[in-house]
């Protein structure tokens, strides 16, 4: 790409796990500022901190129901990032803070285990294995330009390094919503795994988000 763009810090992963979807780091969305509450501030805020409490609450329940029962549908990535940031939001000293803390740390867990969980090595030997399959490569590129050209989204879709390793995905209006909308239905990285893709390079001539497919994870 060109070397005028800027990286945004962007970090969270996507996997075939059931918990791949929703494993992201606390950069994606930073916490709110927080600022000392007065005793009214607090009353007044209970019945919509209650509320952000019992939404992460359902979303972790969620969670479990899908790693015990395969076809369980996931939460939503945007409804957890969401229910994330808003329990880091309460403020310490709220009645419901507690109970915030121990959802964050189910959260935190989940994530760290997620990571613990996944290697690097055999993806590495995988992509090493597909750097042939040069032209599997950008067929796929080229397809899928054909695929959002019908979808109305006119987009400069190709492949780039020596053996067309890097999927470059150019879009006027690409922004970190449409970023999460990709990564959020899997499909792009599963089959830049499965085709020897090594990076997948979103942009809109300006910044950019590059999803690494051996770390599994934006960067």
């Amino acid at each position: 790409m060109a070397h005028h763009m800027t990286t945004l810090p962007f970090r969270f992963h996507i996997s075939g796990l059931v918990l791949a979807a929703l494993m992201i780091g606390a950069s994606i969305i930073p916490a709110p500022a927080q600022t000392a509450a007065t005793p009214a501030d607090t009353a007044d805020q209970a019945p919509k901190r209650k509320k952000m409490v019992e939404r992460a609450a359902a979303i972790m329940k969620a969670l479990g129901d899908a790693s015990a029962k395969r076809g369980q549908k996931l939460p939503a990535l945007a409804d957890y990032y969401a229910a994330k940031a808003d329990l880091k939001s309460i403020d310490p000293s709220a009645p419901e803070a507690p109970r915030a803390k121990k959802l964050l740390a189910a959260m935190q867990k989940n994530e760290r285990e997620y990571v613990r969980k996944l290697g690097t090595n055999n993806i590495d030997a995988k992509l090493d294995s597909l750097a042939g399959n040069v032209e599997g490569r950008r067929k796929f590129a080229a397809d899928t330009r054909k695929q959002m050209s019908r979808r109305g989204l006119s987009m400069d879709i190709g492949t780039s390094d020596e053996h067309e390793t890097v999927l470059s995905i150019k879009y006027f209006k690409m922004d970190r919503p449409t970023v999460l909308s990709l990564a959020r239905s899997g499909k792009i990285f599963d089959r830049a795994r499965d085709l020897g893709f090594r990076s997948v390079i979103f942009t809109d001539g300006r910044l950019t988000w590059t999803y690494d497919v051996a770390a599994n994870s934006f960067k």
